[in-house]
């Protein structure tokens, strides 16, 4: 498990946060999945020093994210097969 740092907007405020997953998307997925952050501006993978900038307003993917059951499992990790 990897951890990353997030630049976001969180209840009106810029803050940087701490979040953990198995890939950059998953990391996202944590921003999205809390009510508080509402606009995503970079997230950082704090071992390999990766960098993704961002100026996203989560709270249109949050809408869409809740329409996923939670029963339903998302996994985000990369395909090694060729068949999709």
């Amino acid at each position: 498990m990897n951890e990353y740092t997030a630049l976001v907007l969180h209840e009106g405020q810029k803050e940087t946060l701490k979040t953990y997953g198995n890939s950059i998307e998953e990391a996202i997925d944590n921003m999205v999945m809390m009510e508080g952050v509402s606009f995503l501006y970079m997230i950082q993978d704090t071992k390999l020093q990766e960098q993704w900038d961002f100026d996203e307003d989560l709270r249109p993917l949050r809408e869409l994210r809740k329409k996923i059951p939670p029963h339903v499992d998302l996994t985000f990790e990369p395909r090694h097969d060729r068949t999709h």
